[in-house]
């Protein structure tokens, strides 16, 4: 009876199954073709670095950071109004200028998190010449010589060569111009330097320095030392930038630990350095140029330099002379060297005899 049941409920059965297979292939083939195919086609990027006008570019878990370019120059717009860093600037566009597209690496977005071309990982960078919008990427990781990338719409992982990321995964400060003073070292006709440690201020005489101020205090005056100081300052440029809220008290720049001052050769005004309290964390100094709002954070060696003691112009102490050869001592370079007590080779023989017992 069993056996009549099963020969009448096969073909039903059999029937059944092969509905569902087929629902299955139906399904994989429907899904196979929902998934984004790759033309094969190589996007052919080429971006003009002189047409280019803006930037916006999104690190991840940052804000964007716009950049544009006015009279000119650079700047930046968000998220804080100020002078951007040219030569930052600079990379960035050329390395746009000479982005080439050379293979596809993947077709499937299942690969974007790992290649780093996702939206948590990618850096996203928006070119623009005026409002149109030249090209849209999204930057990944480097490997085996190639950065990569997304390009527009275009759905595939493409490799470009180089190195690409790292002229735009920057902190926001990479893009400010840190520049405080930037003044050719012949033009400064004087400097003065005021803190606890003194005052001291020169002049130039030709192609030297004059003590005007703390000569007693400087004893033997090097002309030169004025000269490796002032290349500091000249040339300064801070290690980051205050907060915006921040208060001249917190600060310390109501009333500045030191000052230093410079005058040009053919400008009246001085330029005014302002050097207040440590930051939070302690390992670095607040600093202002006088008549600029922009409050500078620099690292305790520039602040150093900022602050020196008289012995910071005189004359090096020459290195003392080496001590007379001992009778019997090897020769090294040239010179008879000292040579040591029996007792104390004695020591230092026992002594590495027993570290190598011990390994």
């Amino acid at each position: 009876m069993l056996g009549m049941e099963w020969r009448k409920n096969r073909i039903a059965i059999g029937a059944m199954v092969f509905f569902v297979l087929l629902g299955l292939t139906a399904w994989a083939v429907e899904s196979r073709n929902r998934q984004p195919r790759s033309s094969g086609e190589i996007p052919k990027i080429e971006l003009d670095k002189d047409a280019i006008s803006g930037l916006e570019i999104t690190r991840p878990g940052d804000e964007p950071v716009v950049l544009s370019k006015v009279d000119d120059a650079w700047r930046l717009i968000k998220p804080v109004d100020a002078a951007a860093d040219q030569n930052n600037v600079d990379s960035a566009l050329n390395r746009l200028a000479e982005l080439t597209i050379t293979r596809v690496v993947a077709t499937k977005p299942e690969n974007y998190a790992r290649l780093q071309v996702d939206d948590e990982s990618a850096v996203r960078i928006v070119v623009k010449a005026g409002d149109e919008t030249l090209s849209e990427l999204m930057v990944g990781k480097y490997g085996d010589g190639m950065t990569m990338l997304r390009v527009d719409e275009r759905h595939e992982v493409f490799g470009a060569s180089g190195s690409l990321r790292y002229a735009f995964d920057r902190e926001l400060r990479a893009w400010r111009d840190r520049k405080v003073v930037s003044v050719e070292a012949p033009e400064v006709q004087s400097i003065r330097f005021e803190s606890p440690k003194g005052t001291f201020a020169f002049k130039r005489d030709g192609d030297a320095w004059a003590a005007i101020e703390g000569k007693k205090a400087l004893g033997n005056f090097d002309p030169k030392q004025v000269t490796s100081s002032l290349s500091t300052v000249a040339r300064l440029i801070a290690s980051d930038f205050a907060a915006q809220d921040i208060s001249e008290a917190r600060a310390g720049l109501t009333e500045p630990r030191a000052t230093v001052s410079l005058t040009l050769a053919e400008d009246p005004d001085p330029i005014v350095l302002e050097l207040g309290a440590s930051t939070e964390q302690g390992d670095e100094l607040y600093l202002r140029r006088k008549g600029n709002p922009t409050v500078y954070v620099v690292s305790h060696y520039l602040a150093e330099r900022l602050q020196p003691d008289a012995a910071a112009f005189r004359t090096p102490a020459e290195a003392p002379p080496p001590p007379p050869a001992m009778p019997g001592g090897p020769a090294i370079g040239g010179q008879q060297q000292p040579q040591l007590p029996p007792e104390v080779m004695e020591q230092l023989r026992q002594q590495i005899q027993a570290q190598q017992q011990q390994r």
